[in-house]
């Protein structure tokens, strides 16, 4: 169902504008300046762009903390006027993780186990297969393992997910989540993911790695231009789950 989140517009400007910068342009401004024919293992890459306009430009209300799952660190954040939680990922990587659930408790039904009293929205088509039973204890653990960086009050987690194409970013949502990983609301932030916004700190910046390949390139750079365009049309895209 639609639902709009209790964030200010700054704050979904400023999740979507991370986002959509490392992707249509920090990225591809990397590649064009350093005169990459390809753009091999930019999927992985351009978390780091993305991690470090999260870390730089947070509004002074959004604490940020780093987790790691096994080899991949990631950034989650927490908003202190609503106490939400936030974590990012690709349209692509969340519907797989949705109809191909793992073995093992995976890091995302850690964050939303508390989503508890949330109901997947009618209409929404069922996951492949069975979800798996999932030992609560463990995911307690997990949850507090991964919120461990936080000082405060951790309430329901939201979920930003971003689409693209070979022009860069094309869709972005935020998404409330069941346990089991069904979307129970939906808040459409795309219209805010071009808009201005203007950083108010500064924070170090981290590394990271993981998921898919964009095959897209700077034509020409200035620093207001928007364009980009598709280069090396045979690469293949990268995937990782």
């Amino acid at each position: 169902m639609s639902y709009t989140f209790p964030l200010s517009d700054e704050s979904k400007v400023f999740l979507s504008n991370c986002i959509f910068r490392a992707i249509t342009n920090d990225l591809p401004e990397l590649i064009y300046e350093n005169r990459l024919p390809t753009s091999v293992g930019s999927g992985q890459f351009r978390w780091n762009f993305i991690n470090r306009n999260l870390l730089e430009d947070a509004p002074e209300n959004f604490e940020t903390a780093f987790a790691k799952r096994g080899g991949w660190i990631f950034i989650l954040l927490r908003d202190a006027y609503t106490n939400l939680s936030f974590s990012i990922m690709s349209e692509k990587n969340f519907a797989n993780l949705q109809k191909h659930p793992k073995q093992k408790e995976h890091y995302l039904e850690a964050l939303v186990s508390q989503n508890e009293w949330r109901e997947p929205i009618s209409s929404q088509i069922s996951i492949d297969g069975f979800f798996p039973d999932r030992d609560q204890i463990i995911l307690s653990e997990l949850r507090s393992q991964l919120f461990s960086g936080f000082t405060g009050i951790i309430d329901e987690h939201v979920l930003v997910l971003y689409d693209y194409n070979y022009s860069g970013v094309t869709t972005i949502r935020a998404v409330l989540l069941t346990p089991k990983l069904e979307i129970a609301a939906s808040d459409d932030w795309t219209s805010f993911m071009r808009n201005t916004f203007i950083p108010t700190k500064t924070i170090n910046v981290a590394s990271s790695g993981e998921e898919e390949d964009l095959v897209s390139l700077r034509e020409e750079y200035t620093p207001n231009e928007q364009s980009i365009v598709e280069i090396n049309t045979n690469n293949k895209r990268e995937n990782k789950g």
